[in-house]
């Protein structure tokens, strides 16, 4: 850390960064006494490391930041800034390194992907207290970075890779946990993965579908890495019928507000003719209901869509109580959209039933649809 520090109050020349250089001076002042280890606990001495690399990064200065970014990965690593005592919120090393890294929306591309690379490291950290509080604020600088810069490929990449790596491997971690010491805290994957999903319950709404795909995707990462027994929390499979669901049935679309849907139960064309006279599917029957035109959602999103829908048939498929609420979300995978926009969907469930795990959750009408 000295030497990073050094370096950094030597490039921050000039009357600009001589907040910079007094900052690096203090911390290596600090760092250089005796008794620091002993008497500066490791939260202060962060306080007093962070300060020139949050200055410097805060100048958008790319060398200056560079050795800012060096300097957050060397405190991650190194024991004298660890602490394994409960500190107070503010005083925690996740808090402190997300404050110290605020500007990062505004900050460059290529710096952008290295405090990704940063937050990662956060995860991994020995200390790292792993609940759904502490990833949806890392979360939350990752999203706002990616909705400040969704025109920018390369950011948007790291984003995405950075959150599916770090709900998935977080979401694995707990499973471990719970099947190790199942006495001590039973619940911990239940009450991450409701976090997570309630957090993110709003992609729903969301105007973008570059930002859909991200909130999908990080609930894809989440499920996909649970256990099968989640099904036996009632707050996972409450969260399931009463939010995820529902919000995933509303970016398929709705009947209700369809006005070329057309039904399987018409029986004349008469009756055609006068049912599509009256928009929505009031009149033709539950699950009758097929739209006439192309889906307006995106390929990706689409298909990140299908599987969930198919990680949800693992997860609570064999719950009589959940297949309601599948079978809906499934007609508008499989029935609802155009046979021509049905292939993709078709491929994924096919998939989905070669797995005899995954296939024996299946709805009995879903399993003989794709077994036809």
């Amino acid at each position: 850390m000295e030497e990073i520090l050094r370096k950094l109050q030597r490039d921050a020349s000039g009357s600009k960064y001589k907040a910079i250089k007094e900052s690096c001076t203090w911390a290596l002042e600090t760092l250089s006494g005796l008794d620091t280890i002993v008497k500066i606990p490791p939260h202060l001495l962060r306080e007093k490391c962070l300060l020139p690399l949050q200055l410097a990064l805060e100048s958008k200065n790319v060398k200056l930041a560079q050795h800012a970014l060096a300097g957050m990965q060397k405190l991650l690593s190194e024991e004298r800034f660890v602490s394994m005592e409960t500190d107070s919120d503010e005083k925690q090393l996740l808090n402190q390194i997300l404050n110290a890294v605020k500007v990062t929306p505004s900050l460059n591309e290529d710096l952008q992907v290295e405090v990704m690379k940063v937050l990662l490291c956060i995860t991994y950290s020995p200390t790292f207290d792993m609940n759904g509080s502490a990833v949806l604020k890392i979360a939350e600088v990752c999203i706002e970075t990616y909705t400040c810069s969704c025109h920018q490929r390369s950011i948007n990449t790291a984003v995405r890779a950075t959150l599916s790596q770090m709900l998935g491997d977080l979401t694995l971690q707990l499973r471990q946990r719970q099947e190790n010491t199942i006495i001590e805290n039973p619940d911990a994957p239940q009450e991450f993965g409701s976090q997570d999903c309630n957090h993110y319950h709003p992609f729903a709404k969301s105007d973008s579908q570059q930002l859909q795909l991200l909130y999908l995707e990080c609930i894809l990462s989440v499920l996909s890495s649970s256990s099968s027994s989640m099904y036996l929390h009632r707050g996972f499979t409450d969260l399931i019928w009463k939010s995820l669901c529902p919000a995933l049935i509303v970016i398929l679309g709705n009947p209700i507000h369809d006005k070329t849907i057309t039904s399987a139960h018409s029986s004349s064309s008469t009756n055609m003719e006068s049912d599509s006279a009256s928009p929505g599917v009031s009149d033709h029957g539950r699950g009758s209901g097929c739209s006439c035109t192309a889906p307006t959602l995106s390929g990706p999103v689409a298909r990140t869509i299908y599987y969930l829908a198919a990680e949800l048939v693992r997860l609570v498929g064999s719950v009589d109580s959940m297949k309601p609420v599948l079978q809906s979300l499934y007609h508008r995978v499989l029935l609802y959209p155009p046979p021509q926009h049905r292939v993709e969907a078709i491929k994924i469930m096919k998939e989905v039933g070669r797995y005899p795990e995954k296939a024996l959750g299946l709805p009995t009408s879903l399993y003989s649809l794709l077994h036809v």
